[in-house]
């Protein structure tokens, strides 16, 4: 089978070269065709935009070296989090309830000064409670692949026009014979299946549970929105359970500073190294073409 630009030259060559060659005429009693024959799927548009047209293809494969395998899985590392709120207490030692104190953007960037919300004014605020950095629960797989391109022979039969069309780069086609024998002048027979639907997926990339990794902050709190003046300096919270911390009498609350002690992401191997294809390319039934080419396209072969 040759390609789509070898096919384009085949048709060239039939209408302009020699002005002695007979050029075949279809019959016009059973659906001519111009027929598309490429190496790729990249269908071209039938001309005046025909849209009854028929796709096929032949020998339908993937490439050889990835014909399972979609892909690689890999794992984002699991992140640590910073703290997004304390709890005030009005109480000593946090024996209270408490209100929580939202760090709106902590992580945006770590570090800066954020006002605190909402503001506790000095007489609610006796003790605080820390809460903790996180990691992230889980890590993010690997996207979803595609499956790998396929190869093999594709094929586009558009309507008869009723006069050749050299843009289209196609083949003027009828059907067999009754005895299934393609008569004079249209000897080139090609049989394609008709192209339904290409049904296959990838398996998803899937991630094992976090592992290692260590997250650690500081926490400083001020009594104004600028945090020029620091009431508590609390350093080295790790991931543990919140921690209750005394409070300056007489002291708001209204700005805090968070950032990262020691910040290293926990790890997640995926569940399965490689991403395989699933599915099936679903072909209807066979078609046969017999088109008015043949010592173009077989007797150019070697050339």
């Amino acid at each position: 089978m040759r390609s789509t630009s070898c096919l384009a030259f085949s048709v060239a060559a039939l209408l302009g070269c020699g002005e002695d060659l007979e050029i075949p005429k279809p019959r016009t009693d059973d659906n001519p065709v111009l027929l598309w024959v490429g190496d790729t799927a990249d269908f071209p548009m039938c001309p005046e935009g025909r849209l009854d047209y028929w796709d096929g293809w032949a020998g339908v494969r993937t490439d050889p070296w990835y014909q399972n395998e979609c892909g690689t899985c890999a794992c984002s590392p699991a992140a640590c989090v910073l703290p997004d709120m304390v709890k005030a207490h009005e109480a000593a030692r946090c024996a209270d309830e408490g209100i929580e104190v939202k760090f709106a953007d902590a992580a945006d960037p770590p570090g800066h000064c954020i006002k605190t919300s909402p503001p506790v004014p000095g007489d609610a605020f006796a003790s605080v409670t820390i809460t903790p950095p996180t990691m992230a629960p889980a890590c993010r797989a690997s996207a979803q692949f595609t499956p790998p391109p396929l190869g093999g022979t594709f094929a586009r039969a558009c309507p008869w026009t009723g006069e050749y069309r050299t843009g289209f780069d196609g083949l003027v086609c009828i059907t067999p014979e009754h005895d299934g024998s393609c008569r004079p002048g249209f000897s080139a027979r090609f049989e394609f299946q008709e192209k339904i639907r290409d049904a296959r997926t990838c398996t998803p990339c899937e991630c094992g549970e976090p592992v290692g990794g260590v997250c650690v902050v500081d926490v400083l709190l001020f009594s104004d929105t600028s945090c020029s003046d620091m009431l508590i300096s609390i350093n080295g919270i790790g991931t543990q359970e919140e921690i209750c911390y005394g409070a300056p009498i007489d002291s708001p609350l209204a700005g805090a500073r968070v950032v990262f002690a020691r910040d290293e992401p926990g790890t997640c191997s995926p569940k399965a190294t490689v991403s395989l294809v699933d599915g099936t390319i679903e072909s209807g039934e066979t078609r046969t073409f017999c088109c008015s080419s043949a010592e173009i396209i077989y007797g150019n072969a070697d050339n």
